[in-house]
């Protein structure tokens, strides 16, 4: 496994020269989905462990529950100018910096392809982020993690456990609290 990464790693990353050459970031798109249906084992792979597995849960819980913001996910249009397996776009805001905004491109094998073909080994046949360290080869940032664990894994399952809010509502409740008048009075 560590030759197969290893030689990953010297590979370009085709997507992102794909988004480049041909100015992806401004193409129209259109809401078709075909995306596969993946197991959490090929995304433990994919990721190379189970950090952004696990992250991904968060961070799509996130998106979900944040009433101005919403995951953008979509089918590019122009099929003639694209590879063959799938292509989608997806927009999303960095966890860290409310202002940063991220695009991300994944390549994979549509299910709708050869539905009578066996299970494809390599569905996700690569991806491209505009973050930091979206370009990589091996392994994926945070946010390709998220997005293929939603639109692979969690939107076929019928019930997902999202970590708890607790934490979170409790600070919203404490915004309403009485302020005091002096530093020695408590409540």
């Amino acid at each position: 496994m560590a030759q197969q990464l290893l030689q990953k790693a010297r590979e370009p990353n085709i997507v992102k020269a794909l988004v480049e050459a041909e100015n992806l970031a401004t193409r129209n798109v259109e809401e078709r989905l075909d995306f596969p249906v993946l197991t959490l084992e090929y995304l433990k792979n994919l990721t190379i462990g189970v950090y952004q597995v696990k992250l991904a849960l968060s961070y799509i819980q996130d998106k979900q529950r944040d009433e101005d913001e919403e995951l953008h996910i979509e089918m590019l249009r122009d099929r003639n100018r694209l590879p063959e397996p799938g292509f989608l776009r997806a927009r999303v805001f960095s966890r860290f910096r409310n202002a940063a905004k991220h695009q991300l491109w994944i390549a994979y094998q549509s299910t709708n392809e050869d539905e009578n073909d066996q299970e494809n080994e390599d569905p996700i046949q690569d991806y491209y982020c505009t973050c930091k360290s979206g370009a990589r080869t091996v392994g994926t940032c945070a946010h390709i993690a998220s997005i293929i664990w939603f639109m692979g894994y969690a939107r076929h399952q019928p019930n997902i456990r999202y970590p708890s809010n607790q934490i979170i509502e409790s600070i919203r409740d404490s915004a309403n609290r009485r302020q005091p008048r002096n530093i020695n009075e408590r409540t």
